[in-house]
């Protein structure tokens, strides 16, 4: 009688998000990658497949060179497949299809020069999958990638089905498709080894084509909560591969490409778009649901392609290269999202996928222009809502204006430091915080390790106190209108009488003069107040020149109504310094000392005539100039996420919000017009 087998191949991804601190990497290194490799050494039957992103493997070989000659010699001698796939680790469905192939095909090109392999497979960031992905795959030399079996089940298949991978097309451009066992997801290395293995003996079958995948994170060994102990001190992926290594005689550790050399594929298969189960839930069950979801995400995307746009106008040049890395650096998946992982509620990840964006666009512009001081003006739909942007950009300044959002600017660049100041994420409410206020209390997990997806914690007591939603996109330049007296500490929306902050703004003008670039808005909105209502007409400008190098706010209002209107008009702007309690980053009020001077400080100065905030860290101070003295309220945002460890607490910037107490006579204009500056700064030398 023919004894039952299967085959099993055990692939690990590893990924650090571009921007991540050097801290973090060396940390993953010293816990998941390194004693892995090392472990996995002692054991030259065991074979595993690999994938590093391209990010990971940058700081591999600066920093680790030796770690990298390990793996030359595992995968020399068939021990270790290495995968490919986007070198920068994007969503490969949300970048152009010539990047797609561009950034498969470096990969490649950089595991043949540093290993001397052949790659065969690809893996995708996220597993988001849609079907036209076939194509750009085939045409990068990919013959394989690795798919939750969630999308196998959707297109009909049972789950016996699962146990061999499939062929799926596009135009005639095939590819195989692996399936994950989403099974093998919890129980690897969260339960005990010996149940792994008597679950592939459950699976195995005569003929010895049966086949069972895991592909999973490699961060789940050793750095993920409690998986260190778990996983090294405690022996569990010692004790996994001693199991593996003494059941071989019908458990067949191999390769996916080992694999397709020995055996067939089962047939023709078409899957659905989708990812692994826990991200369906996030996205709603498509990937692209975040760029509605969080149009900061959606603004981060549409600025890459705007960017792209630029560079598809330059002939081909070294500096045109230089310009398509940083384009591609990014184009990295982690701050485009959230689910589990901080992500996009993590400020220093999107900021420097701005920094990347913003050095590709200044090495366009450099090669478009010849000026020093050229400024240019573009009226588009930058965010593929419907509603029509405005674009400035210029040699050092660049800033996009919403007139349909309130007439708000959603960026403002500083191009010397690559940084973009209006970087803020709006407080919104997550499906997670309805379980604050109970782990706020003390319900908190045992010490048993589990996935991160079934991790409930919090970081820091009274989180629930920060659940403040804001009614529209922490953005700037926003207008707001209030009754006198207001205390403007407390959420802007219950106490704003006006229809101005998020309303509808026309475009008088989107204009260069000369070297001056200058766009005009209006509003005819109301302010209701003791039950009566005022119309009142709003006229704003903004107009930057290059050489000055700063912003001219300019404002009429004008009462339309017939009595005289008293009450307290502000100017919304949110700023983020990306740190609201660092010693080097601070609030600046010149002849002023402030109790406290640290950006997540909650404040109101009087009588201002300027107002800044200064990062020694980056080298960036922005001040404000008001020609009628100003009170100036501040106040932090900040948000509250889930993360891996659990609940926490994040600065997204610090709103400012300058303020006059106004009287609105009938068909009288009242006049305002401050500016913003926008320059380097230096450290402060102590006294």
């Amino acid at each position: 009688m023919q004894k039952n087998k299967i085959n099993f191949i055990l692939a690990l991804h590893n990924h650090q998000p571009e921007g991540n601190f050097p801290y973090v990497f060396e940390q993953n290194f010293q816990t998941a990658y390194q004693p892995f490799i090392e472990l996995l050494a002692q054991f030259p039957d065991i074979k595993v497949v690999q994938h590093y992103s391209g990010i990971l493997w940058r700081w591999l070989r600066e920093h680790q060179p030796n770690f990298m000659l390990q793996l030359r010699r595992l995968a020399a001698k068939g021990q270790l497949e290495l995968m490919g796939g986007a070198f920068y680790e994007p969503i490969l469905v949300m970048i152009p299809d010539e990047d797609k192939v561009g950034q498969i095909k470096k990969m490649s090109s950089f595991l043949r020069e540093h290993f001397q392999v052949n790659v065969n497979g690809a893996w995708l960031a996220e597993r988001v999958w849609e079907p036209h992905l076939v194509r750009p795959l085939a045409e990068a030399g990919i013959r394989y990638t690795v798919l939750d079996d969630i999308l196998f089940m959707a297109a009909g298949l049972t789950e016996a089905e699962l146990l061999r991978p499939y062929l799926t097309e596009e135009a005639g451009r095939r590819l195989a498709v692996f399936p994950i066992n989403e099974k093998l997801r919890y129980l690897i290395p969260f339960a005990e080894p010996e149940e792994t293995i008597a679950y592939l003996a459950e699976l195995a079958a005569p003929g010895g084509e049966r086949l069972v995948v895991l592909a999973d994170d490699g961060e789940k060994f050793g750095s993920w909560p409690g998986t260190y102990k778990r996983v090294y001190k405690q022996k569990w992926l010692q004790r996994f591969f001693q199991l593996l290594q003494e059941n071989s005689e019908w458990l067949q550790v191999t390769t996916f490409s080992a694999y397709l050399q020995q055996y067939e594929a089962a047939g023709l298969v078409y899957l659905p778009a989708g990812s692994y189960r826990e991200m369906m839930e996030w996205s709603g069950g498509l990937w692209r649901n975040f760029l509605v979801r969080y149009p900061e995400s959606n603004h981060l995307h549409k600025k890459m392609l705007h960017v792209r746009e630029k560079l598809r106008r330059l002939p081909d040049s070294p500096q045109k290269r230089e310009a398509q890395e940083y384009l591609w650096a990014g184009q990295c998946n982690c701050a485009y999202w959230h689910g589990v992982f901080g992500g996009l509620y993590l400020n220093f990840l999107r900021s420097a996928l701005y920094d990347r964006l913003l050095a590709a666009e200044d090495i366009a512009d450099r090669a478009l222009h010849e000026s020093n001081s050229w400024v240019e003006v573009e009226r588009k739909d930058f965010n593929c809502d419907g509603a029509e942007e405005v674009v400035v950009t210029g040699p050092d300044l660049a800033f996009i204006a919403a007139p349909a959002q309130g007439g708000c600017l959603l960026e403002l660049d500083f191009k010397p430091k690559r940084f973009n100041l209006f970087d803020v994420l709006t407080r919104r409410k997550e499906a997670y915080h309805c379980n604050l206020y109970e782990q706020a209390q003390g319900v908190c997990d045992s010490e048993e390790v589990k996935t991160i997806h079934h991790i409930s914690r919090v970081k820091e007591a009274g989180l629930e106190q920060l659940l403040i939603y804001d009614p529209y996109r922490r953005a700037s330049w926003r207008d707001h209108f209030f009754p006198q007296q207001s205390d403007l500490l407390q959420p802007l929306a219950e106490v704003e009488v006006g229809d101005f902050a998020n309303g509808r703004y026309d475009l008088l003008a989107a204009v260069v003069e000369g070297e001056v670039a200058q766009l005009e808005l209006l509003r005819r909105g109301t302010v209701q107040m003791a039950g009566e209502t005022w119309p009142i007409l709003v006229h704003k400008a903004i107009s930057y020149q290059p050489r000055q190098g700063e912003l001219l706010y300019s404002y009429r209002l004008q009462n339309l109504g017939a009595q005289e209107l008293a009450l307290t008009f502000a100017v919304e702007f949110n700023i983020n310094f990306l740190a609201g309690q660092a010693s080097d980053r601070y609030y600046l009020v010149p002849g002023r000392t402030l109790q406290n001077r640290q950006l997540n400080s909650h404040g109101r100065t009087a009588n201002v005539d300027s107002f800044g905030l200064v990062d020694e860290w980056l080298g960036i101070s922005t001040i404000f100039y008001f020609e009628r003295p100003a009170v100036v309220w501040r106040m932090p945002i900040e948000t509250v996420s889930q993360s891996e460890d659990g609940m926490e607490r994040v600065y997204q910037g610090s709103m400012i919000l300058p303020s006059w107490q106004i009287k609105l006579l009938p068909h009288t204009p009242w006049l305002l017009t401050f500016t913003q500056t926008v320059s380097e700064a230096v450290r402060e030398v102590p006294s």
